[in-house]
């Protein structure tokens, strides 16, 4: 006979709240590129969405007009001024390709948010990547150096191609607003 999980309907559910994301695709680009909102501190943390489109904007000022496009999100509240989190994929990538160690946690934060937004867009990530970008974050999340991480360059290279095929998927699954 297979067990229930015991059910505790007095456990207090997490506050979800709105965090202000900025993400830089451009490695000479000076600043950031695009902003979006994430619901965060729940079990379903989500970047804004509308009409199956992840909503990014150009200008953090216009976070309210943003969440308004999306009602399910505009319901946690109003579009937070100040910066939560940085995914700068640029220097991402510089990383993963030449370098030996990550002080700010670039690359960590950067795998965290494209998780997030991968699932918003409801695309199938190939299995290979996944896991290759899971055992990552994971080493990451553990305090290990790059150095100690990529034992030779294929590794690097592999992880290069899904990080990229993340970019692609939240590119094509996508919408701008000015």
């Amino acid at each position: 006979m297979s067990e229930l999980p015991i059910l505790h309907s007095h456990k207090p559910h997490a506050q979800e709240e709105l965090a202000l994301i900025a993400l830089r695709a451009t490695p000479y680009h000076e600043g950031y590129q695009l902003y979006t909102l994430l619901a965060v501190g729940g079990d379903n943390e989500r970047p804004l969405t509308s009409e199956g489109s992840i909503l990014f904007f150009t200008n953090p000022k216009t976070a309210a007009q943003a969440l308004n496009l999306d009602p399910s999100m505009s319901s946690l509240g109003s579009a937070p001024t100040h910066l939560e989190s940085v995914c700068d994929i640029a220097e991402a990538l510089y990383l993963v390709n030449s370098q030996d160690v990550d002080p700010h946690g670039t690359l960590l934060d950067c795998l965290l948010i494209l998780d997030d937004l991968v699932r918003a867009t409801r695309l199938h990530m190939p299995e290979r990547y996944q896991a290759l970008l899971t055992e990552l974050a994971a080493r990451l999340a553990e305090g290990k150096q790059l150095k100690q991480i990529f034992s030779n360059s294929a590794l690097r290279h592999h992880v290069e191609d899904a990080l990229l095929w993340c970019v692609g998927a939240v590119t094509v699954k996508a919408k701008i607003i000015g």
